[in-house]
């Protein structure tokens, strides 16, 4: 395991302001151990084919996983100069009990873009929403503990942790959807989660969260309820502008940054099949603002392998390591093409998609913890009529 105090930044250790600033240290999650999803509400909701070999993923994928993320370190830490951090992990074959539930087993600790995000110079530990995570943001606690401890300008905080009791999920929403029977519930923008503020516990998965600037964007849906919403914008809301942030047509809403990509201050990556809400598209679009947004093209690697329960469009799941650099599955040509030849990017292919089995791509799959750069606003609009 690295340490996380080698060759650490000149100033402070923690601080990420955006998602495409330089790049100087970021987490690495580590599949090793890992286990298929326990078949309970509400993961049986969002996976596809998740039982296999006794609900366990099979150790030959596994280690092809391991293979793809070796192989992304390597280019971040000798291409780069990147400082990579991993975390140990445990034997997610092991039962837990609480008070309300029990599950057979947990699942995986390979996305730290999940249960943390980095900020400013603020750890924010997710609450998080599927029983089977309750206990995954441990494995990164002490690494983090020594940033945490060098850098006395940092902050670590976290919601009240949630009982996961059945009140915080709609029993009643779809478990299979045969016939399209969670578009009812879409189209009123009502997901598994209880979005009840006045009765329900907040909960939310870091993953809905993209940053930029002085603006973080928040997904309601799978993983986050608007009473996780409100959390984050009555700690957060004198430091950010909160955006609660819908998706069209969107029956899975799991993760923000499967269905939205920030590629540099002034471009933005769109979903064709999951489009903004008009209001929030609107005011991004202002002419104030100068954004321009485009929409991703059809992913290649849209057939995922089984035990896979990933969006399809983990090609949008991108890393940047700088403005002008970005990190993207070698299959994925057609946004390869783009990137390089309509917005002038450096493009860095990586062989990545057997690591899809763990629910995410490179942006899931890892945790930027310090890039350069400072707090800054990037759309003029908001300037103007949110601080009046």
């Amino acid at each position: 395991m690295n340490s996380c105090l080698q060759t650490p930044p000149p100033t402070r250790f923690i601080n990420s302001w955006n998602e495409t600033d330089p790049l100087r240290t970021l987490f690495i999650g580590n599949p090793s151990n890992s286990y298929g999803i326990p078949q309970e509400f509400p993961t049986r909701v969002r996976s596809y084919n998740t039982c296999i070999n006794n609900n366990k993923i099979d150790e030959k994928q596994i280690q092809k996983a391991i293979k793809c993320i070796d192989n992304l370190i390597d280019i971040l830490k000798y291409d780069y100069s990147i400082q990579v951090i991993r975390p140990n992990t445990y034997d997610h074959s092991n039962s837990i009990k609480t008070p309300g539930w029990e599950l057979t087993n947990t699942n995986e600790n390979s996305c730290p873009r999940d249960t943390f995000s980095i900020l400013g110079n603020t750890i924010l530990e997710a609450p998080m929403s599927w029983r089977c995570r309750y206990f995954e943001s441990q494995v990164y606690h002490n690494e983090l503990l020594q940033l945490w401890r060098a850098d006395r300008n940092s902050r670590w905080i976290q919601p009240p942790k949630s009982a996961m009791t059945d009140n915080l999920y709609n029993l009643d929403y779809p478990i299979y959807n045969i016939n399209n029977e969670r578009q009812h519930f879409a189209n009123k923008y009502t997901y598994m989660l209880n979005n009840n503020v006045t009765t329900c516990e907040p909960v939310f998965d870091a993953a809905d969260i993209l940053r930029c600037g002085k603006d973080l964007f928040v997904q309601n849906g799978f993983t986050t309820n608007k009473a996780g919403i409100e959390w984050i914008r009555r700690e957060f809301g004198n430091q950010f502008r909160i955006h609660e942030t819908l998706l069209e047509n969107n029956t899975t809403p799991t993760h923000l940054d499967a269905e939205l990509t920030i590629l540099r201050p002034g471009l933005m990556m769109t979903c064709p099949e999951k489009p903004i809400k008009d209001n929030l598209l609107r005011q991004i679009k202002n002419e104030e603002n100068d954004w321009e947004l485009f929409e991703a093209p059809y992913p290649v690697n849209h057939k995922m392998m089984d035990g896979c329960y990933s969006s399809k469009w983990l090609n949008m799941n991108v890393l940047s390591i700088d403005e002008n650099t970005v990190i993207v599955e070698k299959n994925e040509q057609p946004l390869i093409d783009i990137l390089e030849n309509t917005y002038g990017f450096q493009v860095i292919p990586v062989d990545f998609f057997d690591a899809y089995i763990f629910g995410g791509g490179f942006h899931c799959q890892t945790l930027d913890i310090y890039r350069d750069g400072t707090q800054k606003s990037y759309f003029p609009y908001f300037d103007r009529i949110y601080d009046k």
